[in-house]
């Protein structure tokens, strides 16, 4: 693996263009396997993790917190709130309330003294965004937080976060978490552009479709065993069965293999390409699934391949949907030079 280093959007920091995800840590993936995969990352030279305190029930964060004993200064760590934690009324939500209890809870699991990178998980109308950045802004006086930004938010509601702490002096959201894949090219339209103009860096979750651009997936085929699918997990049943999708990946594997790599490592390199793109959060069951990302990094999709993936899947929309309105301005994809 050939490392590579980018800075966060518009800030200082700097993070590896893998994301390790750990949403399967401490649940699907069992503790002491997680803490290997972890230590395996880290040794690649990845320095960026991402989890949140829903996750297993928290137990994500239990066992990253575990792993990252003795390497936890050369970790960009990244956790997110906005789930529900409890039964209670206030168990969840942007709140101040929930806020200010829930990074206690999230810091004792990790066990740490602060968090690098502290995400909303999803925009909620109910809390006015003024509440939710003064209690972030409020974190990071406190040394608790060093950053901050958003995951799920829709291009106006970055913006409004933006104007908002612009005009009440508070800290700025530095990184936002979208859905962003070759079949899900949604974000290409609105967001990317706004954080392009805004500097606000992206880390792109579900860059394989939540397996389906691994292959591993066809039409009326039954779920590999393992698989999220076979595992009924709600949300590749709800958003990412389209036999669209399912026909994407088929015509994805030459290109793949055009350029001698797996389908895996050819559709993270494709999200890592774009040059307003951070980071691809991967999301490892297995050690070998592991072994097989890092292989993403060090080398480039040449510009014919761009350009046959623009015709399976048209920039700015996601299989199914169609071909986008050609009086719509296409801005959102600059492609990183190789």
């Amino acid at each position: 693996m050939t490392t590579e280093y980018r800075h966060l959007g518009s800030a200082g920091v700097r993070v590896s263009s893998l994301c390790l995800g750990t949403m399967m840590f401490g649940g699907p993936t069992e503790e002491a396997e997680s803490i290997r995969i972890i230590h395996r990352a880290l040794d690649e030279g990845i320095n960026f993790l991402d989890t949140a305190n829903v996750y297993n029930g928290g137990a994500s964060e239990t066992v990253v917190g575990k792993a990252l004993k003795g390497r936890r200064e050369s970790v960009v760590l990244a956790t997110k709130v906005r789930g529900n934690t409890g039964d209670g009324p206030n168990d969840r939500g942007t709140s101040a309330y929930h806020i200010m209890m829930a990074v206690e809870n999230s810091l004792r699991r990790l066990d740490t003294d602060h968090i690098d990178l502290y995400l909303l998980h999803r925009h909620e109308p109910e809390t006015p965004i003024e509440e939710s950045l003064e209690a972030l802004d409020r974190l990071v006086q406190q040394g608790k937080v060093r950053y901050i930004g958003c995951s799920n938010f829709d291009g106006w509601q970055l913006c409004q976060a933006l104007w908002t702490s612009d005009r009440r002096n508070l800290a700025r959201f530095v990184a936002v978490q979208p859905l962003y894949n070759i079949v899900n090219r949604d974000i290409e339209m609105e967001l990317l552009p706004c954080c392009g103009e805004y500097g606000v860096g992206v880390m792109a979750y579900s860059p394989l479709a939540r397996g389906v651009l691994s292959g591993k997936y066809g039409t009326g085929e039954q779920f590999p065993e393992g698989s999220r699918a076979a595992r009924a997990d709600r949300r590749i049943l709800e958003t990412e069965v389209r036999a669209e999708s399912f026909e994407v990946a088929t015509r994805l594997k030459p290109i793949a293999d055009r350029h001698g790599r797996t389908m895996t490592q050819f559709a993270l390199n494709w999200v890592i390409s774009n040059a307003l793109v951070t980071a691809a959060i991967i999301g490892p069951r297995t050690m070998a699934q592991l072994e097989d990302n890092l292989g993403a990094v060090g080398w480039s999709i040449d510009d014919d391949a761009l350009d046959e993936i623009d015709q399976l899947v048209p920039p700015g929309e996601h299989t199914g949907k169609g071909f986008p309105d050609p009086s719509r301005p296409f801005t959102g994809r600059p492609r990183r030079p190789s």
